[in-house]
């Protein structure tokens, strides 16, 4: 038994007739006749007297039909409840600072061509506080790097889609560039650097979890004047680095994306020999959690997204000690 058999007993009961019941549902007499048969059989009784007059429901019938209108008015109410609640639909996603860039906005644009009656709650952290916000159920998804493999994060599936490569920048008229072109010393100058919750006072770089990389990322800020009494300006915005490197006059890595459009303006400058690159960043969710149809859909978005190609590196430069 089925809410569709039950919906075509009430027709024909309302109806008086399998031809006029039929006519209703757009489909053929016999066939709705072999499928009142069919849900008969099921119940093991007969529900309608078939005459040379026409039909009439049985004893039987008569007290099925009360209890079916409530079942298929329950049912539609149910599916009422259902599109509702899915045209109201909630998605929250995490995404590091690193990735909210233009292509990023796009993706979202095309996710709400797609699914206009979605609402979607971005949460910008870095990856750590992600992973943390993703355990406690507070995410549907996250965009950022992987869970450390020393961490407690079995549960949390990972897809790795793309590679982020970090420099230094500054303004083409910083001291730094006179100093390397030179070759003497290069002397001590204000920073602006990432501040995540899973760093130290001297870790600088927010999205590696791996403490050999972070030693090696300290030597080679290091090496270009970077202190730890210099870093003037934390923050978890990546837009508030951005423009403390280009409108501030401060140094700062992050990620080579971040600059594409200014490095071919002209307006930003790269410094030689401070290329290296980051974990990969990708999805992650609780495996084996369920998903709706829109978080699929919105995952599979997110998967065309595309580094740009990572430019030639600037040779690196002779610095005195």
């Amino acid at each position: 038994m089925n809410i569709v058999k039950l919906e075509r007993m009430i027709a024909v009961y309302e109806a008086g007739s399998f031809r006029k019941a039929a006519r209703r549902f757009g489909m053929s007499q016999p066939a709705l006749t072999w499928s009142i048969r069919q849900l008969e059989e099921s119940l093991g009784l007969s529900l309608f007297v078939r005459g040379p007059s026409g039909i009439r429901p049985t004893e039987a019938c008569e007290t099925l039909i009360v209890r079916a209108r409530l079942i298929v008015s329950e049912h539609a109410r149910l599916l009422a409840e259902v599109e509702r609640k899915n045209r109201q639909q909630v998605i929250v996603i995490g995404v590091h600072p690193v990735l909210l860039n233009s292509q990023f906005a796009h993706t979202i644009a095309a996710f709400r061509e797609r699914e206009p009656a979605v609402t979607l709650r971005v949460v910008e952290a870095y990856s750590a506080d992600l992973i943390a916000r993703l355990q406690r159920g507070e995410l549907d998804l996250a965009f950022s790097a992987a869970p450390p493999e020393d961490e407690d994060a079995d549960e949390i599936a990972f897809e790795p889609l793309l590679r982020q490569y970090y420099s230094i920048f500054a303004r083409p008229d910083h001291a730094i560039f006179e100093q390397i072109e030179s070759g003497g010393p290069i002397t001590e100058h204000a920073w602006a650097q990432a501040d995540a919750p899973n760093v130290g006072a001297r870790q600088v770089t927010a999205s590696s979890g791996d403490r050999s990389n972070t030693n090696m990322v300290l030597e080679l800020l290091a090496r270009f004047g970077m202190t730890e009494n210099m870093v003037a300006i934390r923050s978890a915005s990546m837009h508030l680095i951005r423009r403390m490197v280009m409108d501030g006059g401060l140094l700062g890595m992050v990620p080579e994306s971040q600059f594409a459009t200014e490095l071919q303006g002209g307006t930003v400058r790269q410094v030689p020999g401070s290329n290296i690159e980051g974990p990969p960043l990708g999805l992650l969710w609780i495996d084996g959690c369920y998903e709706t149809l829109a978080v699929r859909r919105l995952k599979s978005l997110l998967r065309t997204m595309q580094v740009p190609d990572h430019p030639k590196a600037l040779p690196t430069p002779k610095i005195a000690a």
